[in-house]
């Protein structure tokens, strides 16, 4: 596109207002009095490119939409347009162009000229680079803001309360339900009042660089009845005396001083509508589903005397019986140097058989890490990211505004969902900056006696993981559809299109097979092996075995209903679903992988190019023109002449092709057809005729150059003396 003399002094001026401004700026932070502060520095920053962002996306189209009613409604007279007066053409102007078409028709031969497959090899390269784009953006995004390191911490929390150490004791162990108190007692209490002169610091005991948030939270969930039967259960919610004593009578300075009451009365949580949001989910236990919301509460106090007398007390007035269903053991570590939360969330279900079963719920998770405490590449990720997606939102609307049948569309579809996520992910971004507003604030005037309630932002950390997930998982298949015009993305697609019906009635088979073994596994082996405890675990055990994934699945599991119905069900396993079903599968999928293969390539016949020839013809110049920049090749001569140098490099090549055709793994290429020769023949001469135009012109250019003026028109020559002799003299 060729820029007309109005157009580059926009561009001029634009660059310079930015020189201007971008210089008036670091020179007015950085010379204004006062040094600021990194994170108040990032925040002017964000703050700043949030404003010009609004500005763009709202207030700029909310006054083109006042501009176009004003000159609807009263139109103005519009001045008389004036061309700009441009260089005048001359034959060197000419010449030029007419050598970059010839140029042009060397590349693009007879197969170049259907229309209909350029256009869509052309919708290919434009959407190949919008997806394309918009996908490895996300996919840098995503990686420059996890940390695999947490996984560390992770396991470190896991291992030291679920295991028992020389100092504390492991909630694995714990077995029966008044072990419960010494549990806390041990690992909980003792261990986070460490005395210095024994470990060297205060705290926890395991490590300095962890401190507790807050108080610890004992949270129950108690049934109505004891009986629970097989329908939900009816939770607790009746306000008691100690003792799970009724009535309950209201006395005197209960709030005054330690307030011994609270753990027998039902947690109140603040009805508003982020805590109905995020605090509104369900624990999956190993026996049933447990709220979040509801309970009876106690408060650990951090004193030590403080909290051996209140386990004391809640010991002697039995809080934990046989309607205790479980207990939530709740507390928040964070750890300064790291800038990481430990988030701990500790089950002991109370079973109906009388033993505990233990559960150790662990989430590290860097809750401060979406704006303040990011790095310069990951904000750099994070801005070119919202550039591609405001990119494919502008086109997507577009194509919707001037086709809106369009939606119809399948992809379409599948293009607004994903506009939708993004969309969906920044609401989502936001609401997690103004909870880590109010989760720092209620930090600063926390004490020892309150608990900091980290869950919410948990949870919304948990929502943002999945949503980029989804969103990654919804690009992917995009990309997958754009990537159809490779032979293998094609034949691939070909063949789940061709064979779903063939396919989804065998797995229905290979599924009822499973289900069908599973069962008859679980219902013998369910009491004595944990593969098989459940249906879900013994269909899964069995597909996972047949597949070949056995490292956790031990052959004495299956003998515990008899050796011989063992046997059986083991031969079912192994020979029908593993060997004949698994195979009848695959053999399936081959069939019309090699059908879809045969079609694939007779329609690639009728495509006279394939895509990469058309990028080559499309963009060829333009990478030439970006490689001649970098990499310029000059010619040396070598003290031999030009036909000499075209000589040996084609005796070079002719050697090559001789020693590579004597090699192991050379493979001949096949005869080409008589159809295939014409065309190659028809190809050559066209591609001879044209580079003898281009030969000529070049000439001429020359030519003119040399012997002609400014304006590359060349004088004629005077006329010769023996043409000014007459006829009859010269005879």
């Amino acid at each position: 596109m060729k820029l007309t003399e109005a157009k580059k002094r926009s561009l001029v001026f634009c660059a310079f207002s930015l020189v201007i401004l971008i210089v008036c700026f670091i020179l007015i932070a950085h010379y204004c009095g006062f040094q600021h502060e990194p994170q108040a520095y990032r925040v002017m920053l964000v703050t700043l490119l949030f404003v010009v962002v609004s500005h763009l996306l709202f207030w700029e189209p909310i006054r083109f939409i006042v501009l176009a009613i004003d000159h609807a409604t009263w139109p103005s007279v519009d001045h008389p347009y004036r061309s700009e007066k441009g260089p005048q053409p001359n034959l060197f102007t000419y010449l030029k162009t007419r050598l970059s078409c010839l140029r042009s028709e060397v590349i693009i031969t007879e197969e170049h000229r259907n229309e209909a497959l350029n256009q869509k090899y052309k919708n290919i390269s434009t959407d190949l680079w919008l997806y394309g784009s918009s996908y490895l953006a996300l996919l840098l995004t995503i990686l420059a803001m996890q940390d695999q390191s947490l996984y560390y911490a992770t396991n470190m929390m896991g291992r030291l309360f679920n295991q028992d150490t020389p100092t504390t004791m492991g909630l694995s162990n714990l077995c029966l339900q008044y072990e419960t108190y010494m549990f806390i007692a041990i690992t909980l209490v003792e261990a986070f009042n460490a005395n210095s002169s024994v470990y060297g610091h205060d705290g926890w005991y395991a490590m300095d660089q962890w401190k507790m948030l807050g108080a610890i939270r004992l949270r129950q969930l108690r049934t109505v009845n004891k009986k629970i039967g097989l329908g939900t259960p009816k939770w607790d919610s009746v306000t008691y005396a100690p003792g799970w004593k009724l009535p309950y009578q209201h006395l005197h300075y209960t709030d005054r001083f330690w307030r011994v009451f609270d753990p027998f009365k039902p947690m109140v949580v603040e009805p508003t509508f982020i805590n109905g949001l995020l605090l509104n989910f369900r624990h999956f236990g190993e026996f049933m589903n447990y709220p979040e919301l509801g309970g009876y509460m106690a408060l650990m106090m951090r004193p030590l005397e403080s909290n051996r007398m209140q386990l004391k007390y809640l010991d002697e007035s039995k809080w934990l019986n046989r309607n205790t269903a479980a207990l939530f053991i709740d507390f928040s570590l964070y750890n300064v140097d790291a800038n990481v939360f430990a988030i701990l969330t500790l089950r002991v279900e109370n079973s109906p058989f009388g033993p505990q079963l233990p559960h150790v719920g662990v989430d590290c998770v860097r809750i401060l890490a979406l704006m303040d405490f990011t790095s310069w590449y990951q904000r750099c990720l994070m801005v070119i990211y919202f550039i591609s997606v405001l990119q494919f939102m502008r086109v997507l609307l577009e194509n919707l505004w001037y086709d809106p049948a369009a939606i119809r569309k399948v992809w379409n579809l599948v293009d607004v969902f994903i506009c939708l996520l993004n969309v969906f992910l920044l609401i989502l971004c936001l609401l997690h900056e103004i909870l880590t507003t109010g989760l720092l604030m209620r930090i600063q005037t926390l004490t020892m006696d309150q608990f900091l309630e980290t869950h919410r932002l948990l949870r919304l950390h948990h929502i943002i993981s999945a949503n980029m997930g989804l969103l990654i998982a919804i690009t992917t298949l995009r990309l997958w559809k754009v990537l159809q015009f490779a032979f293998v993305f094609q034949h691939f697609a070909q063949t789940l299109s061709s064979a779903w019906k063939g396919v989804l009635s065998l797995g229905v088979a290979i599924v009822v097979a499973l289900m069908g073994i599973g069962i008859a596994l679980a219902v013998p082996n369910g009491n004595n092996a944990v593969a098989f405890r459940h249906i879900f675990h013994a269909v899964t055990t069995c597909l996972w075995y047949s597949v070949g994934f056995n490292e956790k699945f031990d052959t004495k599991d299956l003998f515990h209903g008899g050796k011989l119905l063992g046997m059986l069900l083991f031969l079912l396993m192994v020979f029908i679903v593993a060997i004949i079903l698994i195979n009848v599968f695959a053999s399936v999928i081959y069939d019309y992988l090699r059908s879809t293969r045969q079609i694939l390539r007779e329609k690639r016949k009728a495509e006279k190019i394939s895509f990469w020839q058309f990028l080559k013809a499309e963009y060829g110049e333009t990478v030439r023109r970006f490689l001649k920049c970098f990499f310029q090749q000059k010619y040396y001569r070598r003290r031999h002449t030009v036909a000499e140098n075209v000589a040996m490099k084609l005796d070079r090549q002719e050697q090559k092709e001789l020693l590579r055709s004597r090699g192991r793994n050379y493979k001949p290429k096949p005869p080409l057809t008589d159809e295939e020769q014409h065309a190659d023949y028809l190809r050559r001469v066209h591609r001879s005729i044209s580079l003898e135009a281009v030969l000529q012109v070049q000439l001429e250019l020359l030519k003119r150059y040399l012997l002609g003026d400014e304006y590359g028109n060349v004088p004629t020559p005077p006329e010769s003396d023996v043409d000014s002799v007459p006829v009859k003299r010269r005879q």
